[in-house]
């Protein structure tokens, strides 16, 4: 008889050769095999009874034909839900009240998941190393020194990684991640903080920014170099991962305006509330990546403050963003191999839509589901880990930058319509990021709108007309992840309008770069699928060796059109049709 807690099935697992497997369930009526999914060289034999199948293990564990032989049980599993004793404040962690409307993070607990071996710097003016729920994940080794113990830094830093199971407080979403500490400040103290000790600090999250005005911001251009070489050289080539809140100017900012927010080498953060709806001080833009759960509907989030104690008040995207990059270490942990660029995909895939009646949702021409207010969605940490876990890694990135447009032309006063000016991508990338580089000569930048539109007819608003008195575009660098996984061939429009009377403006010249990979099927990496890439395609058929010999800056992986894993002649009929698309 089973112990309690024990469940047994009538199903033996065997591990044995096929043509084994295959023998002894001929032998025997009523048992039926088939291959354990995960587990290669492992079967599963169908017995008509719990009796049938231990019969049939001890059967089978005395064959010489096999290796093992056992019936299959479930063992008694104790939950992961954390025993802090103000756990149960924490909604944003399990929304007993609502219980869509959070991160979705217990059954990842309970998969084994804390965070365990990925450290997170909080970015910030410093943070309480010392606070009794923090401590124990602190890691010296990885923090920068000087800063100062900050109640907002010791908040966020809970949010990602307060211990559990202390007696104390409540959890941190990751609560078995290590969390060290980067100090903001200057033009140069941020360079610094963005590029330290990047072969440990593998996520850093950013709850600060430039004023929520509505007004245009500048990064300076080491801030911008210091960002970009984290992304393409930290943890070891695959890049250290920015996390950032997206801003709590509401309605009257958006995080288009935010250079750090907006960097295609960031994740910018929004905010839902436990209602799982807009949070009142979200901002949206076309650089919005994903939100989060934090205050802004009803309740606020519990955490760490300093001076060693608690607090139920805080909120903000300072606290979305933590949130995001807790989730963003259960990843890591659950697959060490992610790239930055990976991680973003699996969140725009992953991503939950929240509040699906607001009306800024749509498809993108890929089916991609967007929203300026939201992003991609809300974050799920389930899904994003469960889709870490299994993930390939994406192909290198390729950029195309197209020439500089000169417009040199007015911008019609008080007109909604504006003036527009195409450029025509040749190259069928399967895009990721859009940038596009305004030079528009005006006493005020905030009468106009801006507004790119895709092939596809996808439209990323950049700009709209709001009480921004700064003079003039230069060199200024919108970004939009709106056009996700579109195909980039085709002619593009920047549209310019002015949309408040009284101040004139001029449009200089535009330049639209492109960010993604190169479509599957397009197998001579010449920017298009089309009959040339037959030859090609059936060299990669041959193997990656013949293939790489006459295209070695290619990559045999286009030839995966089904995207199993593989290629091989099940891409054929894929491959047929990306030719006629």
């Amino acid at each position: 008889m089973a112990e309690p807690g024990y469940t047994l099935y009538a199903r033996v697992i065997v591990r044995a050769a096929e043509d084994a497997v295959a023998a002894v369930a001929a032998e025997r009526t009523n048992v039926s095999a088939g291959p354990l999914a995960g587990a290669p060289g492992f079967w599963l034999l169908e017995a008509a009874s719990v009796a049938e199948a231990a019969r049939l293990a001890d059967e089978l564990a005395a064959d010489a034909r096999i290796a093992e032989a056992y019936v299959d049980v479930r063992v008694p599993t104790v939950l992961r839900t954390p025993t802090d004793p103000e756990y149960p404040q924490q909604w944003h962690l399990n929304n007993s009240l609502n219980p869509i409307a959070d991160v979705n993070v217990e059954p990842v607990w309970n998969a084994g998941y804390t965070g365990a071996g990925v450290i997170v710097g909080i970015l910030e003016g410093g943070w309480e190393y010392t606070h009794p729920d923090l401590a124990a994940n602190f890691n010296a080794q990885a923090t920068q020194p000087g800063g100062s113990e900050t109640s907002h830094g010791t908040s966020c830093a809970g949010v990602v990684a307060a211990s559990a199971d202390n007696g104390l407080g409540g959890v941190g979403v990751a609560y078995g991640a290590q969390i060290s500490g980067q100090i903001y400040g200057s033009s140069s103290q941020n360079a610094t903080a963005f590029g330290y000790r990047n072969d440990l600090n593998a996520i850093k999250s950013n709850s600060w920014g430039p004023s929520d005005n509505g007004r245009v911001s500048t990064m300076s251009s080491a801030e911008r170099a210091a960002i970009e070489t984290a992304a393409l050289t930290g943890r070891d080539g695959k890049g250290t991962i920015f996390v950032w809140a997206a801003g709590n100017g509401g309605t009257n900012d958006r995080v288009d305006y935010d250079p750090y927010v907006s960097s295609r080498y960031t994740i910018g953060v929004g905010a839902i509330g436990d209602l799982d709806t807009r949070a009142y001080y979200n901002e949206s833009g076309s650089a919005m990546f994903v939100v989060a759960h934090s205050s802004g509907n009803n309740r606020s989030i519990f955490t760490t403050t300093a001076g060693g104690g608690y607090t139920a008040f805080f909120g903000g995207t300072s606290s979305a963003s933590p949130l995001a990059a807790g989730v963003i270490a259960l990843m890591l942990e659950a697959n060490p191999a992610l790239t930055w660029r990976d991680v973003q995909h699996v969140l725009v895939r992953s991503a939950r839509q929240c509040d699906p009646g607001r009306p800024s949702w749509t498809l993108n021409a890929a089916g991609r589901r967007i929203s300026y207010d939201y992003g991609f969605g809300a974050v799920d940490a389930l899904a994003a880990v469960q889709l870490a876990a299994t993930w390939r890694n994406v192909r290198p990135e390729v950029r195309v930058d197209l020439p500089v447009t000169t417009v040199g032309a007015p911008v019609p006063d008080f007109n909604t319509t504006g003036i527009s000016r195409t450029a025509t991508m040749p190259q069928a990338l399967r895009l990721e990021a859009v940038e596009l580089v305004m030079n528009v000569t005006t006493a005020r930048v905030g009468d106009l709108q801006i507004t790119i539109t895709a092939p596809t007819g996808t439209e990323s608003i950049v700009a709209t007309q709001r009480n921004d008195t700064t003079v003039n575009y230069n060199d200024y660098l919108f970004t939009t992840v709106r056009h996700w996984d579109e195909n980039a061939a085709g002619t593009w429009t920047v549209t310019v309008a002015d949309r408040l009377l009284g101040t004139t403006a001029t449009w200089n010249s535009f330049q639209l770069r492109f960010y993604g990979t190169r479509r599957p099927g397009d197998l001579n990496c010449d920017g298009v699928v089309n009959f040339d890439d037959i030859d090609a395609f059936v060299l990669a058929l041959g193997g990656p060796a013949g293939y790489g010999a006459v295209f070695p800056d290619c990559d045999v992986t286009l030839a995966d059109l089904n995207e199993d894993g593989a290629v091989n002649f099940d891409d054929i009929d894929p491959f047929v049709a990306a030719l006629g698309s």
